[in-house]
Formats: C-alpha cells, sequence, structure tokens
C-alpha cells in the first residue's frame, strides 16, 4: 500500500504499519486505538457495520460513500466514525488512509474485525 510506504523511514517501521494486514483476530488493540472504543463508538460501529454489509463492489470508493451517507445521516462528524474503524481494523489510531485500509482487508475481513470489537465490552477492548 502506497500509504504505508509514505509515512515509514525505514523498513522496519514499514513492517510495523503493516502488521494489521496479517494479524489474527481478535486483532490486539494499542492504548490510544483502546482508548477510541467507548461504548458510543462500540454502538456507533455496530451500525456503520450494518450499512457496510450490502456494499458491492467493496472498494474505497463505495466504502467511503456507505460510510460518509452513514455519518450525515447520523449527524455526526465522519471521524467520529471513522477513528473507530481505523481502531477495530488495525489496532491503531493512526494508518493508513481508513477506507484504503478496508479495500486492501476486503469486505469479509473488514466486517469481522468490526464485529469482534463492537460486540466487546469496554472493559475487555484491549488485547496483549
Amino acid at each position: 500500500m502506497p500509504g504505508l510506504k509514505e509515512r515509514a523511514k525505514t523498513l522496519l517501521e514499514l513492517l510495523d504499519a503493516a502488521r494489521f494486514l496479517f494479524a489474527d483476530r481478535p486483532i490486539a488493540l494499542d492504548d490510544k486505538a483502546a482508548g477510541l472504543l467507548t461504548a458510543d463508538a462500540r454502538a456507533l460501529l455496530g451500525e456503520v457495520s450494518d450499512q457496510l454489509k450490502p456494499v458491492e463492489p467493496w472498494t474505497a470508493a463505495t466504502t467511503e460513500e456507505a460510510v460518509r451517507a452513514f455519518a450525515d445521516r447520523r449527524g455526526v462528524k465522519l471521524g467520529t466514525v471513522a477513528q473507530p474503524l481505523r481502531a477495530v481494523l488495525t489496532g491503531r489510531a493512526t494508518s493508513p488512509p481508513i477506507f484504503d485500509v478496508l479495500a486492501v482487508l476486503g469486505k469479509a475481513e473488514s466486517l469481522a474485525r468490526i464485529a469482534d470489537q463492537a460486540a466487546r465490552s469496554a472493559g475487555g477492548a484491549k488485547k496483549s
């Protein structure tokens, strides 16, 4: 992913940044990502997952359209939805563009990662 390459200064940084691509589920969350997953954020994740399920084809553009439309209908800023999505998909608070992440992970993996964390209690969000 070009987004990973742009952010990495060394091969080790590139490898670390790409770790989410191959992570086992449920994905481990770093402290900042876990902090993003409030009860409200988890509720939003469940709702946005329902909006993403019918999206076809699964691309960065189509997932972006669905998430933006969802945020507009809910009357929240895109970041209110995108940051928790970033946390559950990558385990981090920073990543390449979230819609690129959705496209690269694919529909089944993305929805599964969202479901893994949306269903967890706020106290059980972090996995070491």
